[in-house]
This record gives C-alpha cells, sequence and structure tokens, in this order.
C-alpha cells in the first residue's frame, strides 16, 4: 500500500463507502502505526507525514458529536464505518496511560486459529459413532431404509425410504465450525459450536418431534399433516411450527432461552404462557415467563450461519461467551468492561483480529496466554 492509497482508503472509511476487505486493510494499517518496526518508508513515506494527513481526513468525524443518546452508550468498537474511523482516533488522540500496556504483538503471541473443521460426532439409533470430519464423503451409515451420507460441502444428509424412528444425534463440541444436515423430511438445519440435536432417522406418526440444546437454526420443509416441534433440553419450552425458517438459542450456562423468526410463524410454548411470532420477532423465555420483542436484530441473531461475527451493541461478556464456544478458549476477566461494541469479522480468521478491533477504541484490551484469553482495562 503507498501512501496514496493508504490516505485513498482513510477517505472510504470517512465516507462510509470502504468494503470489508478495505476495512480489513484500514485495521492493517492502523497496527502499523503501532508497530515500533517495520515501517515501509518508501511505499508509505514519513511516518509522521502520514499520520498527520490522516488525522486531517478524520478531523471532522471526530468532532462530530452523537445526536442520540444510544450512540453514546455504544462508545463504538471497531468493526463498521464509523467504527472504524473512531477506533483510530482514539490511537491518535489518546492521552498517554498511568500504566504501560505491552505491545500487542507480545500479548498475542500465542494467537489462536479458527476451527479447521467441525469435529462433530453423529450417534446412530445403535450406538455406533462416527467422527464426522473425518469421515469420507458419501454413505456412512445405513438405517432400515434410511441412508446417511456425506455430500462434498460437508452437509450430512438422510434419504428416507421407510419409518425408521430410531433417534440419531449430533452433538458439535466448543472449538467447532458449524454443521449442516438435512433431515429425513427435506428441513434443513445448522448446528453451532457447543450445540446438540437429537432427531429420528425418518419422521412419522401425526409430528415431526426434535429436540436440541445451545444454538440451532431449522429451515423447516412444509407439511401440513405433520407439524415440526422443537423441544429445547435446557427447559420444558416447545416451539411449534409448520414450514419456517428461525433461529433457537439455548445455552445452559445462559439464562434466557431465544428462539428468533425469520420467516414464516411458530408457537413458542412454556408451561405457564404461550407467544405466537411473526417474522422478525424473537420469543425470550425465563422460566415460564416469555419476553416479546419486536424489531429482532436478524442479522446479529444469524451471522453465525454465515461465518460472521456480529455484534451490535454487545457488551464484552458476550462476546467473550462467543468466543470461548467457538475457539474453545477460557476467559479471564481482570476488569469489568461497562461499555457496549459494535464489530463484524469474519469466524475463519485467528482470535486475534476480532481482538485487535475491540482494541481499537482503547476501551479494553486483551492478552493471549495458551488457550486463555484475558480481558484487561
Amino acid at each position: 500500500m503507498t501512501r496514496e492509497e493508504a490516505i485513498l482508503l482513510t477517505e472510504k472509511v470517512v465516507s462510509g463507502t470502504a468494503t470489508d476487505e478495505e476495512l480489513l486493510q484500514y485495521n492493517q494499517l492502523f497496527n502499523a502505526f503501532q508497530q515500533q518496526e517495520g515501517w515501509d518508508e518508501h511505499l508509505l513515506g514519513n511516518k509522521q507525514l502520514l499520520e498527520d494527513a490522516i488525522r486531517l481526513r478524520l478531523q471532522p468525524v471526530l468532532d462530530r458529536k452523537p445526536k442520540r443518546k444510544v450512540v453514546r452508550w455504544y462508545r463504538w468498537a471497531a468493526a463498521a464505518t464509523v467504527t472504524l474511523v473512531l477506533g483510530t482516533g482514539y490511537y491518535f488522540y489518546q492521552q498517554q496511560r498511568q500504566q504501560p500496556l505491552a505491545p500487542q504483538a507480545v500479548r498475542f503471541k500465542n494467537d489462536i486459529v479458527a476451527p479447521a473443521g467441525n469435529h462433530a460426532v453423529l450417534t446412530l439409533g445403535n450406538g455406533q459413532q462416527i467422527l464426522l470430519d473425518t469421515a469420507g464423503n458419501g454413505t456412512l451409515a445405513m438405517q432400515g431404509q434410511t441412508s446417511v451420507s456425506k455430500n462434498a460441502n460437508g452437509q450430512i444428509v438422510y434419504n428416507s425410504a421407510g419409518n425408521d424412528v430410531s433417534f440419531n444425534t449430533i452433538q458439535v463440541p466448543n472449538g467447532s465450525k458449524a454443521l449442516a444436515i438435512v433431515l429425513g423430511d427435506g428441513t434443513k438445519v445448522w448446528i453451532d459450536a457447543g450445540s446438540t440435536l437429537t432427531y429420528p432417522a425418518a419422521f412419522s406418526g401425526g409430528k415431526r418431534e426434535v429436540s436440541a440444546t445451545g444454538q440451532v437454526y431449522f429451515e423447516v420443509a412444509q407439511n401440513s399433516h405433520q407439524p415440526f416441534i422443537v423441544k429445547s433440553t435446557t427447559n420444558k419450552t416447545t416451539i411449534e411450527v409448520l414450514g419456517t425458517a428461525f433461529n433457537l438459542r439455548s445455552f445452559r450456562d445462559e439464562e434466557k432461552m431465544k428462539v428468533t423468526l425469520v420467516s414464516g410463524t411458530v408457537k413458542v410454548n412454556t408451561a405457564a404462557a404461550s407467544q405466537l411470532l411473526h417474522p422478525g420477532e424473537q420469543a425470550a423465555t425465563a422460566g415460564s415467563a416469555i419476553q416479546l420483542l419486536t424489531n429482532a436484530d436478524l442479522q446479529q441473531v444469524t451471522a453465525w450461519k454465515e461465518g460472521l461475527f456480529v455484534f451490535n451493541g454487545a457488551d464484552i461478556a458476550t462476546i467473550m461467551s462467543e468466543l470461548q464456544r467457538y475457539y474453545n478458549v477460557d476467559v479471564d476477566f481482570q476488569t469489568d468492561v461497562k461499555d457496549a461494541f459494535v464489530a463484524r469479522i469474519p469466524r475463519d480468521v485467528p482470535v486475534s483480529q476480532l481482538l485487535n478491533l475491540l482494541e481499537m477504541t482503547d476501551l479494553v484490551h486483551f492478552k493471549i496466554e495458551g488457550r486463555k484469553i484475558t480481558v484487561i482495562k
């Protein structure tokens, strides 16, 4: 990247026209300013002069005061356009720290790569277990007249020609990519890290019933004669559907179970309440009570299925909980960060890239030691 390209990149970020790839390039430029060595003066010119030029482009945005209290509450973190701009502003204008912070290269030297596979385990009705990431493509098993196969995309597909109702279970452990499967009725399901789905090899009778824990996304095949029912194994909640797409989030370590509807209609039932959902709505259950959110952030809810981390005003505890499951790491909080953050980044990057985006706000910092991430101020 030349000096002129760096300035043009900054102007795109300021104007809100930067692509995702350009935002990552901007992130790399920010990293270069932090490094003590390795500055390419032949391409970028004098470091101080380039810093002054970028500061000039950023100044109008840095001087812009938020119009609404909610923006001030966000204290923008780094990932989207304005977010990155303000993050860099903190770099150029932050005051000297009271306590010195070790360089990021030192704190992140033990980086943790993204999961290379899903590491999922399929348990058949007869108790046989199949490690799906090492299993070859093609037919994996026959259960009566139902075949279980793995296609070239790593998707698990059930083809039912009978009524074998033996139950199968797929467990996707922490530190895994999400797994996609197609059930015997054609329903498509995505299973996130730290999640489990139990289902019959083939559906028979008057209903289709599965149970799940963790985070699972369903695109249910339409069949008005056979309603589709999802039971959350973390509580006594059930979701009744005919043909629809929705996200279930029901981790054991989270207080609330959340059902978010993308299309169609579902009914969420607890022991004491029932709630019909329409597209864009979310039901959160705690015990038997149901709370309704009518304008759920569908992009944030379903980002994991698209291979992304998307946080729109999430706190550090929420973000670190996601990283803990996906990267299979331990998290140690040495500071209490009250701010909310905005971030968007692919899931296939090392954990340091997401942590770096958050650090660009100068509101929070991290250390990586083995498989432990420590949150520091």
